[in-house]
């Protein structure tokens, strides 16, 4: 059964949105499993809550500020590549779906040919929304061409609509190769993005997707056409024709792709035209003109007009409020224990704003049978998510899976070794909100006998490993347990129960995959230090931690050897050497007799 991933984008649509999602109601699915993906680019009309509402089943991403057309729909295929997507049906949310069969006539023509890596349908103005309005009769509504194939021409750095402000009569009714592709509606192979890439960020609006197909062209795959099919388009609904984000954006953007691609004569005659339109055009291209000249890739807004960025909103809109990430690697038997204490009634786990990934990182002792009650209750509402991979990709690499495919405003990275204890995520949840998400939190962690465990540390230095060795101060070095009842501030936390706000993580980005276990923990501490932004130990959030599960299952030599590794990739050669020195000397003179394998823990 192939896999379809609708993907469209929403920036302060809201009405658009939804009625291109009743209108999806009408699309026949016949062998196919759909996914429909909305990416919210940080609408502030209220859009996540009433999709969410309207169309709970929906998976709406939220991108915490407007990243484009590129960004969104960037976001939205790599979520939608790690459900396992075949196909990606991108469409703006002002469509609407005309044909019922349009998604399996489109996956038709695409696999009647190995190398086609795009099909677009034929699109229609929405009635009432065509370019000359008094042109047409009232039975002419809804059949007038907005495109119909096309050409990209290169001598002006322009897409030409075939049959554009025509009356449908039939004549662009066939499926043919095309040299241009509205990126309006477009079905893309999961096999184009895997070996050419995906949007170019820099564009954000207009001439990504020409940019997108020559690359593809480049490639050898083909672009086609499906007249049999249509879709309606209330054209140009998110930026408004002749708007100051059209001018900016067509103007900046047709000289980076121009100058990119086309031919010698054709650069110097779009500089030229860039010089006119500098002099004599309005405010907003001027502007465009001037950051493509200074390699500003800026931003526009309606209301801002063109800026250096663009302000995130004060308060972005989520449809969940928390997301719980568990990476199992031969940890079969404690994993399940941990997804049955998040669904214990006293967890503080709510269905209804909570939601649990687990992911399998390879094939020794995977979880899914044993938590296959849960998947199978997720189809009722339960929020349990499942994912793969063939092989194990390491720590970073497996828990940055799990936050890419997570849509709560905060992430809860939790060890598979970890159970939950009584209150223990609405505690988090709590200090989160208390903290405005703009601090990234631990819980207190215990063994299973409920002794304490030590969870906090300073980032790792040589004046510390002094303090720690020859001074006996304990906690310079290695973890201690802040003692006060109350949330504390402290240099890092171990990553075995830490929540994450999604705002942090689009400043300071996702866990580094320069090493395969270990020094992850420090890593990020290290680089939520230098951007100031705060770290607190919440001990009113109890979890019992089985400490050291999964690196014993690894074997102690082995996860010795990859700690050393790690501790070289995150200090450098010449200090890692340098603080190993003071080390194996501590040990030897010494008043902490604290064997380095400690740090052998997760």
């Amino acid at each position: 059964m192939k896999k379809v991933a609708i993907i469209t984008v929403n920036y302060n649509g809201k009405k658009d949105t939804l009625e291109f999602l009743t209108s999806l109601k009408s699309l026949k699915a016949d062998g196919c499993q759909l996914k429909t993906i909305i990416v919210d680019n940080a609408s502030s009309d209220g859009s996540v809550p009433a999709i969410h509402n309207a169309y709970p089943e929906v998976d709406i991403i939220q991108t915490g500020s407007n990243s484009g057309f590129s960004g969104g729909y960037n976001r939205g295929i790599e979520y939608a590549q790690i459900w396992g997507a075949d196909y990606f049906l991108l469409i703006n949310n002002d469509a609407l779906i005309k044909d019922e069969n349009l998604l399996g006539e489109l996956i038709k023509t695409a696999e009647s040919d190995p190398r086609i890596g795009i099909v677009s349908p034929k699109i229609y103005f929405a009635p009432g929304f065509e370019f000359h309005k008094d042109r047409y009769k009232k039975n002419d509504k809804g059949q007038v061409i907005w495109y119909a194939g096309g050409s990209f021409d290169w001598n002006n750095v322009m897409g030409v609509h075939r049959g554009i402000d025509e009356v449908d009569a039939g004549k662009y009714d066939g499926t043919e190769e095309t040299e241009f592709v509205s990126g309006a509606c477009m079905l893309i192979k999961k096999e184009v993005v895997e070996e050419v890439g995906m949007f170019d960020n820099d564009y954000f609006l207009y001439f990504e997707d020409q940019d997108f197909q020559k690359r593809i062209l480049e490639s050898g795959f083909k672009l086609y056409y499906n007249g049999g099919v249509a879709i309606y388009h209330k054209v140009s609904r998110s930026t408004g024709i002749g708007s100051i984000v059209t001018d900016y954006y067509h103007t900046r953007n047709r000289l980076i792709l121009g100058m990119k691609y086309a031919k010698s004569r054709t650069k110097f005659a779009l500089l030229r035209e860039a010089f006119k339109l500098f002099i004599s055009g309005r405010p907003a291209q001027r502007q465009g003109i001037l950051d493509f000249y200074l390699g500003n890739w800026g931003r526009c807004d309606l209301n801002q007009g063109p800026t250096k960025t663009l302000d995130a909103p004060e308060h972005v809109e989520y449809p969940l409020k928390l997301s719980i990430g568990i990476v199992n690697y031969n940890t079969a038997d404690l994993t399940k224990k941990l997804v049955e204490s998040i669904f214990k009634k006293d967890s503080g786990f709510d269905p209804k704003t909570m939601e649990v990934i687990v992911l399998d990182n390879g094939d020794v002792d995977p979880c899914v049978d044993k938590i296959k009650e849960y998947l199978l209750a997720s189809r009722s509402g339960s929020k349990i998510k499942y994912l793969k991979n063939e092989e194990n990709e390491g720590f970073s690499k497996g828990y940055n899976r799990t936050i890419k495919y997570s849509l709560g405003e905060y992430y809860l990275m939790l060890n598979s070794d970890i159970e939950v204890i009584k209150n223990g995520l609405s505690e988090m949840v709590k200090w989160a909100d208390h903290y405005n998400g703009e601090a990234v939190l631990g819980g207190k962690l215990v063994f299973p006998d409920k002794s304490d465990q030590d969870s906090a540390f300073h980032l790792p230095t040589l004046w510390g490993a002094f303090k720690e060795y020859f001074l006996g101060i304990k906690g310079s070095y290695f973890m201690y347990l802040p003692k006060s009842d109350k949330p504390s501030k402290v240099e890092g936390l171990v990553m075995a129960c830490l929540l994450i706000p999604k705002k942090i993580l689009s400043k300071v980005g996702l866990l580094d995959e320069g090493t395969f276990i270990f020094f992850e923990d420090i890593e990020y501490a290290r680089r939520l230090k230098k951007l100031k932004i705060p770290l607190y130990f919440i001990p009113s959030a109890h979890f019992i931690h089985h400490h050291g599960a999964s690196t014993k299952r690894i074997g102690q030599e082995k996860a010795y050897d990859l700690l050393q590794k790690s501790a070289e990739h995150y200090h450098g050669v010449f200090y890692y050497t340098l603080l190993s020195w003071v080390l194996r000397i501590g040990q030897k003179l010494g008043r902490v007799k604290t064997p380095i394998s400690r740090w052998v823990k997760d």
